[in-house]
C-alpha cells in the first residue's frame, strides 16, 4: 500500500507515510477543474493514499472555500476510490444524516483501540440556537446554504458546534465544507480555537459507478501539531462513513 508523503512532517508520521517523493502541499479537487489531485486517488479496492504536511501556507482557488487559505499548522489529506451505484443525492443524504455518525468509530492512537468518533451528533435549527431538529435532507444540503450541527466528541468536553456548507459543481461532484464554530476543549485546555479546524470533502464521479473521494483536514494556528496521526484516523473514519464502509472494517491508516 503506497502513501504519498508531505513536507516537514513529524518523524513518526514520515515513517508511516513511507518514502514516496515529497510535494509542496496538497492539491484538492476543488482547486483543479481537471487533472489529478495530490495525493492522487488510491486504487479502487485499496486503502486511500495519505498526505501529511505541517507549517505550510495554503492558497487555493477554484471552488475551494476561502477559509482554507493562509498559514496551516497541520494538513491531512486522504484520497481514494470507491464504488457507488446510486446518485449524488444518495451521498448527499448520507452527509446530511448527521445523527447517523454516532455509530462511527475511529482508531485512537493513544488508546490503541477503536473508539467512538462522536458520542452525540444532532442538526440544529439555526446558528446560535441550541434547538435540535431532524437530520438535513439532501435537498437542504444541496441548496448551498450554511447548516449547523452540534457534536460531542469522544475526546473533548462539552458540545461543539460546526457549520456545514455544500457546493455542487454539477450532478457528478460535491464539495462539503465543515468548520468548527466554537472552540474544542479538553479539560481546561482549548485544543482548537473557533474556525481553526476545517474539513473539505469532495466526491467526484470518475466513471460509471466509480467515484473519487478526497478529504482535506486543515488545523490552523499550529493546533494540530503532534496530533497528525489522530487527524488521519478521524478523516478516515468519515471517509468510510460517507462511502458506506464499516468504520472499523479495515486496518487503521495510522496504527
Amino acid at each position: 500500500m503506497r502513501k504519498s508523503r508531505g513536507m516537514a512532517v513529524a518523524v513518526a508520521i514520515a515513517c508511516l507515510l513511507g518514502p514516496a517523493p515529497a510535494s509542496a502541499g496538497p492539491l484538492p479537487p476543488c482547486a483543479t477543474a481537471a487533472g489529478t489531485p495530490e495525493p492522487a486517488y488510491g486504487a479502487l479496492g485499496e486503502a486511500p493514499y495519505v498526505g501529511v504536511w505541517s507549517g505550510v501556507v495554503l492558497g487555493f482557488g477554484g471552488d475551494c472555500p476561502e477559509i482554507l487559505n493562509g498559514p496551516a499548522g497541520s494538513v491531512v489529506a486522504i484520497s481514494g476510490q470507491f464504488r457507488h451505484d446510486g446518485t449524488l443525492d444518495d451521498l448527499v443524504a448520507r452527509a446530511g444524516a448527521v445523527s447517523a455518525i454516532e455509530g462511527v468509530r475511529y482508531w485512537s492512537v493513544s488508546a490503541g483501540d477503536w473508539r467512538p468518533l462522536v458520542t452525540l451528533s444532532r442538526a440544529l435549527e439555526s446558528p446560535g440556537s441550541t434547538q435540535t431538529r431532524s437530520d438535513f435532507s439532501a435537498a437542504e444540503v444541496l441548496a448551498g446554504r450554511t447548516l449547523y450541527l452540534a457534536q460531542r466528541d469522544g475526546r473533548s468536553h462539552g458540545l461543539n458546534v460546526y457549520s456545514m456548507t455544500a457546493h455542487a459543481r454539477d450532478r457528478d461532484r460535491l464539495t462539503l465544507t465543515t468548520v468548527n464554530e466554537t472552540g474544542i476543549r479538553f479539560l481546561v485546555a482549548t485544543l482548537f480555537e473557533p474556525r481553526s479546524l476545517i474539513s473539505v470533502v469532495t466526491v467526484t464521479r470518475l466513471d460509471g459507478d466509480r467515484w473519487g473521494y478526497y478529504g482535506l483536514l486543515v488545523a490552523k494556528n499550529g493546533a494540530g501539531r503532534g496530533r497528525e496521526a489522530s487527524l488521519v484516523n478521524r478523516a478516515a473514519a468519515f471517509q468510510r462513513y460517507l462511502t458506506g464502509q464499516p468504520s472499523d472494517g479495515a486496518p487503521p491508516l495510522a496504527p
